[in-house]
C-alpha cells in the first residue's frame, strides 16, 4: 500500500522536476523505476509531476515561438 508523505507542493514539484530531468537526460530503467516508485507513493506526486511537465512544455513553446514567428514571416516573403 502506498504511504503518504508530508512534502510541500513546491518541494513535490521540485522533486518531480529532478526525477524527470534525470530520466530525460540519462534514460535508464533505474531512473524510470525511481520515478514510478515516487509517483506511486502519493497521489500528490502525480499532480506535481503533471505540473512539472506542464512547465516543461510551456518553456518549450516559449522557446519555439520566435522560431515559428520567423518561419511565418519568411514564408510570407516568398508569396
Amino acid at each position: 500500500m502506498a504511504t503518504k508523505t508530508s512534502i510541500s507542493p513546491e518541494a513535490a514539484v521540485d522533486r518531480a522536476w529532478e526525477l524527470f530531468c534525470r530520466l530525460h537526460n540519462a534514460p535508464s530503467c533505474i531512473h524510470a523505476d525511481q520515478l514510478v516508485q515516487w509517483l506511486g507513493e502519493d497521489p500528490r506526486h502525480v499532480r506535481a509531476f503533471d505540473e512539472a511537465l506542464t512547465l516543461w512544455a510551456l518553456a518549450g513553446a516559449a522557446l519555439l515561438s520566435p522560431v515559428l514567428e520567423g518561419a511565418q514571416h519568411s514564408s510570407s516573403d516568398l508569396q
